[in-house]
């Protein structure tokens, strides 16, 4: 690796940015001019006040730091990694595991036929020691299936989980292992779905945590047709592996009648309720699901015993769809497109849950080039979010729409959001919504950072200058220039679900435009966060006072 210099290639100005959006400061170190040195793509941890950071410049990544404390650069490092065995390596994940640093990569190895995850840990700015953590047989490089990765609630533990399908078996398997932050092994598990029998099977390996407990949690939903009974099965299955028990695997299945889970996430509350929510479509006649998401659904159950306490199905309310599809097609009982991905949940004061379910659909152009060199040119659409708040219980207590329209288009070598298998698909949801491969480019600057703070929740997105004061959704102006763009707060009222929305008082033309995909939660109401205009980029504080 080679350490770039501070004094050679940084030009910093002497003062740092300071932006006000409300009760919500922003308050950013130094910027960084020097663009030999990439952008900021991931902010992985803090250790021994200093914030570790993944940046990108084209095919170059640097392991970049930053002083805690005021947030001026530190210190910028290439990652230089020689091909293993002749594969070429891919860059995964940088984290920060107690005090140990480590770059996760993939790889496939074209003889052995097998996935591959890597850890190379990262000493004084030298990779002193590469450790093999998954090896998964595969058919070929074309199937080699999906990694999913997260680190533990204490950010001492990491996770990894490959999912593959095998057409020849109709076969689809999962392995997971834990690791610690000195890469022992803690578990090691694999798991099959056998696809024989069964028609237009649907399987989405939904999400996987490590809590604060050090139990891992695994979400899956499966819907198919059972030929053989002509009868329609749609499941939510929790694997647990709890911690006390040596991490001996527990499987809940939950049942869906008349319904099918299109996707599954996993909420942890204070009371040791597992929620599993996700959204859900009715069943036609035929017993296929229907194309249109009907609501939002809480299962909760005791992890630890298995017990399902309750279902709750919440349709939405006709004043949200009618913020979406218009008064006429909402009150004739019309649905929302399956458009939406969950990209948050935030645990109440009083015991409940707000979703936060974002309009996100990713539209693929017309690739150019051939084989694994071609580029195709993806255009990431980040509109309105829904904001549901559940009751302790699951049911519905208010919901409201944030309006927004955002929109941006990347050309990338291709990466794989999904693979299909036997007469359905297979999906997974579990993973990074932005891949690191495309940020740098333009999808960063899109979505939301939640913050939940003293029962209240406040919601910061950036936004058009033109939209200043704008809360109706069919009066908001697309964000045509990314760049350009101004951080906006929506607060809401936590017993009626009132929106109200504050934007800066004061901005300037070239004023730092924040990232919100990269930031790093620091405590409720503290966020590391990433920014930058023409003249630099620079990392920053975010707080709600």
């Amino acid at each position: 690796m080679k350490k770039i210099s501070l004094l050679v290639f940084l030009i910093c100005t002497s003062l740092s940015a300071q932006l006000k959006v409300g009760d919500i400061s922003l308050d950013f170190g130094e910027p960084v001019t020097d663009t030999k040195i990439g952008e900021v793509i991931q902010i992985s941890g803090v250790h021994n006040n200093t914030i570790y950071a993944l940046a990108r410049q084209k095919n170059k990544f640097f392991l970049q730091t930053f002083d805690a404390a005021t947030s001026n650069f530190k210190s910028s490092v290439l990652l230089e990694f020689d091909k293993l065995n002749g594969n070429k390596l891919e860059i995964q994940d940088l984290t920060v595991l107690g005090d140990k640093i480590y770059l996760m990569l993939s790889y496939y190895d074209r003889k052995e036929k097998t996935n591959n995850f890597i850890a190379k840990e990262i000493k004084d700015d030298k990779i002193i020691k590469t450790t093999n953590l998954l090896s998964v047989p595969v058919e070929k490089k074309s199937k080699m299936g999906s990694f999913v990765f997260t680190t533990s609630y204490d950010e001492y533990n990491y996770l990894i989980s490959h999912v593959g399908i095998n057409e020849r078996k109709e076969e689809l398997a999962y392995s997971v292992k834990l690791y610690d932050n000195n890469l022992n092994e803690v578990l090691s598990d694999t798991y099959e779905v056998v696809f024989e029998e069964q028609k237009d099977q649907f399987f989405d390996f939904s999400d996987v945590q490590v809590n604060e407990h050090g139990d891992v949690l695994i979400a899956t939903t499966e819907s198919f047709r059972d030929k053989k009974n002509k009868t329609s099965v749609n499941n939510i299955t929790i694997h647990a592996y709890l911690s006390k028990n040596e991490y001996k695997k527990q499987v809940t299945n939950v049942t869906l009648q008349g319904k099918r889970a299109l996707n599954c996430s996993l909420m942890e509350t204070k009371d040791n309720t597992l929620h599993a929510i996700g959204f859900y479509s009715d069943l036609k006649n035929s017993g296929r699901a229907e194309y249109t998401v009907e609501g939002i659904y809480d299962v909760t159950f005791n992890y630890t015993t298995g017990e399902v306490t309750k279902q709750t199905f919440n349709d939405f309310t006709v004043a949200v769809k009618e913020k979406l599809i218009g008064e006429r097609r909402a009150k004739k009982g019309k649905d929302l497109k399956p458009f939406y991905r969950n990209i948050s949940f935030v645990e109440r004061d009083n015991g409940g849950v707000i979703v936060l379910s974002e309009y996100a659909l990713v539209v693929q152009g017309r690739s150019s080039g051939i084989g694994p060199l071609a580029i195709t040119p993806y255009t990431y659409i980040s509109n309105e979010i829904i904001v549901t708040a559940l009751k302790q219980d699951g049911s519905l207590e208010w919901s409201n729409v944030i309006p927004k329209e955002q929109q941006v288009t990347v050309s990338e070598l291709g990466f794989t959001l999904g693979f299909g298998g036997g007469n359905g698909g297979v999906s997974v949801s579990a993973g990074l919504y932005f891949p690191l491969a495309i940020l740098g480019n333009g999808p960063e600057f899109l979505s939301a950072i939640p913050i939940y703070h003293n029962g209240e929740l406040t919601v910061v997105v950036n936004d058009d200058p033109k939209n200043i004061g704008i809360t109706d959704i069919d009066d908001v102006k697309k964000v045509r220039n990314i760049k350009k763009m101004i951080p906006v707060a929506f607060t809401f009222d936590e017993q009626t679900g009132e929106l109200e929305r504050t934007d800066p008082l004061e901005f300037e033309k070239k004023q730092i435009v924040i990232r919100p995909a990269t930031k790093y939660r620091k405590a409720s109401n503290v966020y590391y966060i990433y920014g930058g205009n023409k003249e630099g980029n620079c990392i920053g504080v975010m707080t709600l006072n």
